[in-house]
């Protein structure tokens, strides 16, 4: 045991070293898994490793701890928050929180990344802060303090401080492990540096991977002198050296080695690559980006087209966003499928992110930054900003959203979508108190029609039978719960292949133990074998699905057990100038009514012969009635803390009673849930609430008079309840859909019901999209000798074609999308622990913050897109680097400056750009670019390709 410094060269594999070593602590060391402690740049990194140790080892998930450092620092934050000068159940503030906080301490836009870079120095490196920088951090600092937020940064100082100063704390959690390993060690600043030097300092059993010549994150605190220091600190006199490079072609390789030979060395090496490649790095030198670009593209269709490459094989990397857009614009009009490879952070795709974005909402609904951050991922650019466009000076979004939405004519397509937001927000401030579980809260966000995608299923819950009334479902369900239960195998047939579809469903809808039966198995006694030949007509996939919709029912909507629904009668129907003449309540316990409340309400103007006619009320009857101040106090403490429910409320009932309330104390601390659009997401037809209740069977009374409509809608719930239990049991296991569209194209029913044929359409776009690796498992199960199994072009056939795939593949539509977002959803839910659901609720957002160094998503159907700052993890067989100039890579001041720090981290940038490359490398440059001279060209001099 001991320290140990390992120096690994691009493509030299530092992961499966740290792999090796965590192995070797296992297997010869003996140390228990519990003891170790792997820190990784990235979440997808930390993946990786869990997933080759649980392969090679069978080392179950959770056993070793592992994770970034961030993650690391908020698991010790979270457990002593009072220590660290927390309050429990602290949040993380993302980039785009900390951005909206600085916008609404008025920073311009294009001013916030080097404000918020320079926070972070200020906290990381001692950074001095100009006077008016200084302030403005004083502010941020007090209002992330004031929402219990701690941002990125604020992780690491307080953590370091932590372990630094409080020593009972820091014995406390350095006894936990006997070892410590960490990847990419150079692009560590000096406080996580301390982090794990505190976690150490009992046993200095540190191990750090990393390359010097790979630090390109100095904004971060990042410096490859770090190397040097954990080298110095713990007495490494030789560091070991990783020197072969197993990606890049000796032609990429030793030009990337002239580059980086420029910059000061600080270990000893002798890195080289064997692999001949037919290709000479390429330096190619044109007018502007026009040409550039034109070139760029033409030489890439030529190469796909003589080599037979796939898309994925090819990248284009640059250092600036701006280029990566321009580009990208040039490619689509050549109809060049693209990406701007994003990160596979959780809030990048857009499902997960209006999910989350809702919870943050939950759980501070005073807080503006998270309406902000909904009201964007909700509702288009354009409304929004003719929303704020005509709000007042301070006001809040809510209020300007609800002053545009009254000023919108009635049927206006933007005024509805306003309604539908805010009742969304509104309805959001019951969500905690109603719900018991966050599975039951999340299914309840991704059921509201609102946000970027829907439920497919849900879409067309009314064309699909209950899972519950489909013949054999529950049967089979019960038969697999049982096998469960008891740890059996599930056996499958061999027919025609249709068993590889239905053995990717079983197993995807949590029954581990299915397995094909093939020749030589024998099941053992207790084992489920389904028939799955004797069933002549077919249905088999459809029965599965149903079946394991039944045997993993949905999170059901717990909430409107406990409540009161309530209601109003007005002088008229003018929402901000009527006045109230009766109110109504109705207390509900266990869906069942046990108390009401109800009383007219004298008022001051006359009441409108409309509402006359419509209530029955005169003003003779309200002669004697108290006026609402004396009213009020009697309805509040009937309410209490109860949820209070009304139909259509946050249209015409909240806001009068809003209103009338206020000199009264408000409404602030009341919660307030609208039935409305649960309704109009679950009923065909008329929402109206009369209409309702003659439809499922409820009393309706005296229409139009306030306790008889409270009583309506206590009533009506519970059948509101019943429907969407059903619409969750159909809409169940969406994330199946694709190996249901597969089992339905390989099983081909001489007569299809339907059902069948409206879901074997509905499925198709999930088979063949590229968010499905199930045409993968089918050519991986297939095998020689399966007979009547089609090939794999046979089964894309059946799907629609390889021209339908293609189009497919290439569609960026967020739809395509849900059933992978669902999935990462209940990885996540499942994840995340508390004792509460407010802690639950807590730690998941934690966790989808901090996935923002989940990696880079690259795709092997487009051309990837990316930044050299991207890059790493990365490999293509041919990579383009555009912009390979001066102005581009240092930059002008460096360059002027002669700024040699900044000068080495555009060399290193490079490199690590140029060493993605396997087979072919070419490097682009321009006389000028956006209209002015490009400076000179540094690097093509350095890596011997001046021209």
């Amino acid at each position: 045991m001991g320290p140990v410094l390992v120096v690994a060269g691009p493509g030299a594999g530092k992961t499966y070293c740290l792999i090796g070593r965590i192995r070797y602590l296992l297997e010869q060391v003996g140390l228990s898994p519990s003891r170790i402690c792997a820190v990784t740049f990235t979440n997808k990194a930390a993946e990786e490793i869990a997933s080759r140790l649980k392969a090679s080892l069978n080392l179950g998930h959770g056993s070793l701890t592992g994770g970034t450092l961030h993650a690391l620092c908020l698991a010790i934050l979270r457990e002593f928050p009072a220590e660290a000068g927390l309050r429990s159940g602290f949040g993380v503030a993302d980039e785009d929180y900390q951005r909206r906080v600085l916008r609404r301490l008025r920073v311009r836009p294009e001013r916030q990344a080097q404000v918020l870079v320079n926070f972070g120095r200020h906290r990381l490196q001692g950074h001095r802060l100009t006077g008016g920088d200084l302030e403005l951090y004083s502010e941020y600092s007090a209002l992330l303090r004031e929402r219990n937020l701690v941002d990125f940064d604020g992780l690491v100082a307080l953590t370091e401080e932590l372990l630094r100063t409080r020593e009972e704390v820091s014995r406390q959690v350095r006894s936990r492990w006997d070892y410590v390993l960490v990847d990419e060690f150079q692009d560590l600043n000096f406080a996580q540096y301390g982090i794990l030097r505190q976690l150490v300092a009992d046993h200095r059993n540190l191990f750090g991977v990393g390359d010097d010549e790979q630090s390109i994150f100095s904004w971060t605190g990042a410096d490859p002198g770090i190397l040097n220091r954990f080298s110095d600190d713990f007495e490494i006199h030789e560091p070991i050296i990783l020197e072969h490079n197993r990606r890049c072609s000796i032609q990429i390789f030793d030009c990337a080695r002239r580059l980086i030979g420029h910059n000061p060395v600080r270990f000893s090496k002798c890195i080289e690559a064997t692999r001949e490649s037919r290709f000479e790095v390429e330096a190619v030198v044109f007018a502007d980006e026009y040409v550039e670009a034109d070139w760029v593209i033409r030489d890439l269709l030529e190469d796909r087209e003589r080599e037979g490459l796939q898309w994925g094989d090819f990248a284009v990397l640059y250092r600036k966003h701006l280029d990566g857009q321009f580009l990208e614009g040039k490619l689509l009009g050549q109809r060049i499928p693209c990406r701007l490879a994003r990160g596979q952070a959780l809030m990048d795709d857009d499902v997960v992110a209006y999910v989350i974005t809702s919870l943050q909402l939950v759980r501070a609904p005073d807080d503006p930054d998270a309406l902000d951050a909904l009201a964007e991922r909700v509702l288009p650019p354009p409304l929004l900003q003719r929303v704020r466009a005509g709000s007042r000076l301070g006001e809040d979004l809510l209020a300007s959203l609800r002053l545009f939405a009254r000023r919108c004519h009635t049927g206006d397509a933007d005024g509805k979508k306003v309604w539908r937001f805010i009742f969304q927000v509104e309805n959001l401030r019951a969500l905690e108190r109603s719900h018991g579980t966050l599975a039951s809260m999340v299914a309840e966000l991704l059921s509201q029609r609102v946000g970027p995608a829907r439920n497919p299923l849900e879409e067309r819950y009314q064309e699909l039978t209950d899972p519950a009334a489909y013949p054999g479902a529950r049967t089979l369900a019960d038969r697999l719960r049982s096998a469960g239960e008891r740890g059996s195998r599930v056996w499958l047939e061999c027919d025609r292949g249709v068993e590889i579809g239905l053995l990717g469903m079983l197993r995807g809808g949590g029954v581990p133990t299915a397995a094909r039966l093939q020749a030589g198995d024998v099941p053992a006694e207790g084992d489920l074998v389904l028939e799955t030949t004797r069933n002549a007509s077919g249905g088999w996939p459809l029965l599965v699905f149903k079946a394991l919709q039944l045997l993993h029912p949905p999170a059901q909507r717990d909430q409107l057990q406990d409540y009161v629904t309530f209601d109003l009668e007005t002088t008229d129907l003018d929402v901000a100038t009527c006045e109230i003449i009766e109110i109504a309540a109705v207390r509900v316990r266990d869906g069942r009514v046990v108390d009401r409340f109800n009383s007219l309400v004298g008022c001051v103007g006359p009441i409108s012969a409309g509402a006359r006619q419509i209530t029955g009320y005169s003003d003779e009857d309200l002669r004697d009635a108290p006026p609402f101040s004396e009213v009020w106090p009697a309805f509040r403490r009937f309410v209490g803390r109860d949820v209070l429910v009304a139909h259509n409320g946050q249209f015409f009932d909240v806001p009068v009673l809003r209103r009338a309330a206020e000199p009264l104390g408000g409404v602030d601390d009341l919660v307030f849930y609208d039935t409305l659009p649960l309704c109009r997401s679950l009923i065909d037809g008329s929402a109206k609430l009369t209409d309702l209740a003659r439809r499922f069977g409820v009393d309706v009374g005296r229409s139009h008079h306030a306790l008889d409509d409270a009583l309506m809608l206590a009533g009506l719930l519970p059948h509101l309840k019943t429907v969407e239990a059903m619409r969750a049991r159909k809409a169940a296991q969406v994330q199946l859909l694709d190996f249901l569209g597969l089992s339905m194209a390989l099983d081909t029913p001489p007569e299809p019901t339907k059902e069948e044929r409206m879901l074997a359409d509905l499925a198709r776009p999930y088979v063949l999209g590229r968010f499905s690796d199930c045409l993968d498992f089918y050519a991986s199960e297939l095998g020689p000798g399966l007979p009547g199994a089609p090939s794999l072009e046979e089964v894309i056939e059946r799907l629609g074609g390889r021209a339908l795939m293609d189009r497919i593949r290439v569609d960026r539509s967020p739809a395509e999308r849900y059933p992978a977002a669902a999935a990462r959803l209940a990885m996540l839910m499942d994840a995340s622990s508390g004792e509460t659901l407010p802690d639950r609720i807590d730690d998941l957002l934690a966790r989808a913050m901090l996935s923002s160094s989940e990696g880079v998503d690259t795709d092997p159907n487009r051309l990837n897109l990316l930044t050299l700052h991207s890059t790493k993890g990365l490999e293509f067989s041919r990579v383009y680097i555009i912009g390979v100039e001066d102005q581009q890579m240092p930059g002008w001041r460096a360059m002027q400056d002669s700024l040699a720090h900044e000068i080495e981290e555009a060399r290193r940038l490079l490199y690590v750009g140029m060493t993605r490359a396997k087979d072919r490398l070419v490097l682009t440059r321009t006389q000028q670019r956006g209209g002015r001279p490009s400076g000179g060209d540094l690097f093509f001099y350095e890596a011997g390709l001046r021209r």
